[in-house]
């Protein structure tokens, strides 16, 4: 019964725009799923990218909460600093 259940539920998988994965398209795997074209460069400057965007978001609020005083005192000595 669990076999019969599986096997009823399988469906083709189709491509938006009419393209099927059936032939020999050099974007596609197959699996009929894009390839991945990265490379270790591109990985890199995503994880970079990423790390560097989430400390600058969260600049804003660790000036906020230092205050109007403290806050930019403490961003120029950080600037100096890594200079």
């Amino acid at each position: 019964m669990c076999e019969n259940a599986a096997t009823k539920h399988q469906q083709a998988f189709k491509l938006g725009g009419g393209f099927t994965p059936q032939g020999p398209l050099k974007c596609f795997d197959y699996r009929g799923r894009l390839k991945r074209t990265g490379t270790v460069w591109t990985a890199s400057a995503r994880i970079i990218t990423a790390v560097i965007g989430s400390g600058v978001l969260s600049l804003a609020w660790a000036t906020a909460q230092l205050g109007w005083i403290a806050g930019p005192t403490v961003l120029f000595l950080f600037s100096f600093v890594t200079c």
